[in-house]
């Protein structure tokens, strides 16, 4: 899941991909990949859940026990989730092995950073669906396009947020060269002051969820969403 611009949802949505899955696939992953988006549990509001974040993450050699990964994170409705605390992390090389590990257990859903860094590159090697959240607005648009062209178009798509009658979602699609999922109304859920509450994510935002996740589906890659 990438932003096309400073607060275009992106993290939420993540969110609410990852806490969809678990409906059909038990146990999620949620991965935030963002070192400067001051760390996805707190958007969630499970910041004081006990749980390692990516400080804490030491990987050498050998296999890593899925169970155990899923144990070792903060749970937050039955998805395990891995938040930057540190400006340093994450690390590329743990970043792989952290979803070679997971995949097999549940769902993995990637949070990235809209810039370019070994993170971002590592992530996009492998997935089954790179999701790019751009709002309908030309300043928006214009800054998603270099985010486009770094895609593999065939396994990408494009959610549109809010309303524009100048810039509707086919045209935003046409000018980034991506197909359509769906388009991402304000969803008043993340804004809750205890952090991200499912029980009043809108309708409309987990039916594109839903969508997204079947779009998914359909590819062999271990990664869900990037």
């Amino acid at each position: 899941m990438l932003g096309g611009c400073g607060g275009a949802g992106a993290s939420v949505l993540a969110a609410v991909l990852a806490w969809c899955a678990t409906d059909s696939a038990g146990p999620a992953f949620l991965i935030d990949c963002d070192p400067l988006g001051g760390g996805i549990d707190v958007l969630l509001g499970c910041e004081r859940v006990p749980g390692s974040r990516w400080g804490q993450v030491r990987l050498r050699g050998g296999s890593l026990d899925p169970a155990v990964l899923r144990d070792c994170l903060p749970n937050w409705h039955q998805v395990s989730v891995l938040a930057v605390d540190d400006p340093l992390a994450p690390d590329p090389e743990a970043l792989v092995k952290l979803v070679a590990a997971a995949a097999p257990a549940g769902p993995v859903i990637l949070d990235l950073a809209r810039w370019p860094s070994p993170v971002r590159t590592a992530a996009l090697r492998s997935y089954d669906l790179a999701v790019l959240v751009t709002p309908a607005e030309v300043g928006a648009v214009a800054a998603s396009a270099a985010i486009a062209g770094a895609l593999d178009r065939s396994r990408a798509g494009l959610v549109v947020r809010g309303p524009s009658t100048d810039l509707p979602p086919a045209r935003i699609g046409g000018l980034l060269g991506l197909p359509v999922l769906g388009r991402f109304g304000y969803e008043p859920a993340g804004r809750h002051p205890g952090g991200l509450d499912p029980r009043r994510i809108r309708r409309g935002t987990r039916q594109l969820a839903e969508a997204v996740l079947r779009q998914a589906a359909a590819a062999a890659e271990p990664v869900v969403a990037a």
